[in-house]
């Protein structure tokens, strides 16, 4: 009966999302939909529910890493994989959006090709984008990873990136995994620094994107702080 029970339950779950009720559908039965492929013939409520009460959150579960999957009772490596996969598949969309832009001459088009470069991104990454006299790309350089709260980076490896790419225009952006797109004062402070390094070498700062947990923020066009940028409507037509 126990049996006969798990199997109806898969069929129930499996129908709501074939009737178009993936919306409205708790998260708990999502990951189960994902569970039912990797481990076929094992109820798999209870591991669903320890995952989410593990990492707090269906998002958190599909972020975490595999190492820490498998820590949870019930989830073998290949389910671990699967679950990572998802997660990494979504990000990978997420770049691919990316691909069509190649320039970044609008504030608003910046702030979406930042997004889509951090989609996913636990923790905090600083981004060096380096554009010719067009504002066309020239490269996206990931320059430093910290923590879920911080991250650290050396103005002299921002350079390399200036130096490297032979670019006539820059633009830095990191996220706030936990917190508001909000500059700190170490950021305010950190982008002043570089704004005087790249006019000492004739290269212009364009803008410091921002991302915060709901949120982004693109200091040049923010009133707050775009009397730091020169020529600062340049990337607000």
């Amino acid at each position: 009966m126990p049996e006969i029970n798990r199997q109806q339950h898969r069929e129930r779950v499996r129908k709501a999302y074939l009737n178009n009720s993936f919306e409205s559908m708790p998260d708990s039965n999502v990951l189960e939909m994902v569970l039912f492929y990797a481990i076929p013939r094992k109820d798999v409520k209870d591991v669903s529910y320890a995952l989410i009460n593990r990492f707090g959150s269906l998002e958190g579960v599909l972020c975490a890493d595999i190492k820490e999957l498998v820590k949870v009772e019930g989830v073998g490596e290949n389910t671990a994989i699967l679950i990572n996969l998802i997660h990494n598949i979504d990000k990978r969309l997420d770049k691919n959006k990316n691909k069509s832009i190649k320039k970044l001459d609008d504030s608003s088009k910046t702030i979406e090709f930042v997004k889509n470069e951090l989609s996913g991104i636990k923790k905090e990454k600083i981004l060096v984008i380096t554009l010719d006299n067009g504002l066309n790309i020239i490269a996206v350089n990931d320059v430093s990873q910290g923590n879920a709260n911080t991250a650290r980076v050396e103005s002299y490896k921002i350079m390399e990136c200036v130096f490297k790419d032979s670019a006539a225009n820059v633009i830095l952006a990191h996220n706030h995994p936990n917190g508001e797109a909000k500059p700190s004062m170490e950021d305010i402070d950190f982008t002043i620094k570089m704004m005087g390094l790249c006019r000492q070498v004739g290269v212009r700062l364009n803008d410091h994107i921002i991302i915060g947990k709901d949120s982004a923020l693109s200091m040049a066009t923010d009133f707050r702080y775009c009397s730091f940028f020169e020529e600062k409507d340049r990337l607000n037509k």
